[in-house]
């Protein structure tokens, strides 16, 4: 009897841990590299600066375009960091922008996403490529 208890917990563990992994493993991260020299749309831009890592980043909801801009040559690239969320605050997206051109340059990234969904993003500094972003400046909310 006991030995179908401890079974039974197993059991239950292992299919808990297989529904939560399951569920956290869903999203693919993106990772692109901001290359347009400007936005086939226009409007207005939220930003995130941070002067850490002395780079700055926009959001455009009007065509979901991102901008990064790099403004220090320290061997770091500037990147944005999203994550998006659908109206049951469920993260649904998420990704990083790069900007690889080197200090002083700036450039736009084209994204799709629902509409009315929330976004947050941040400026960030890191090597291309790397498994992980050297800092990041705070998170700037919008809708997409």
């Amino acid at each position: 009897m006991r030995k179908k208890r401890i079974a039974t917990v197993i059991a239950a563990a292992a299919g808990a841990f297989m529904l939560l992994s399951t569920q956290a493993s869903a999203i693919t991260w993106e990772t692109d590299s901001a290359t347009g020299l400007s936005p086939s749309s226009s409007g207005s831009n939220v930003w995130a600066h941070s002067s850490y890592e002395d780079a700055s980043a926009a959001f455009q909801e009007n065509g979901d375009w991102f901008f990064v801009s790099d403004n220090r040559a320290d061997g770091f690239s500037a990147a944005t960091q999203w994550r998006l969320h659908n109206s049951s605050g469920t993260l649904v997206r998420g990704g990083t922008i790069w900007m690889r051109l080197g200090a002083g340059e700036s450039r736009w990234q084209n994204k799709d996403f629902t509409e009315g969904y929330q976004l947050q993003f941040r400026i960030c500094r890191g090597h291309y490529g790397g498994t992980y972003l050297e800092h990041c400046g705070g998170w700037v909310y919008t809708t997409a």
